[in-house]
């Protein structure tokens, strides 16, 4: 069975779960860790997540 076509479009599952949440969250702000556990992965896979979507500027790091 082939993956689901997000997973394709978008690299890894992970990700777009992690979009999902985001999507669905917005404007509230959330740390790696917080939406981690909020989508059931692990912190290290969203982490390295997040900073390739802030790379290419899809999300943003709030200081």
């Amino acid at each position: 069975m082939s993956k689901p076509i997000l997973d394709n479009l978008f690299g890894s599952k992970a990700r777009v779960k992690i979009l999902k949440f985001l999507y669905r969250n917005f404007p509230a702000d959330f740390s790696a860790r917080e939406i981690a556990q909020r989508i059931q992965e692990l912190p290290q896979v969203v982490r390295e997540e997040i900073e390739l979507l802030r790379q290419i500027t899809i999300v943003k790091r709030k200081k």
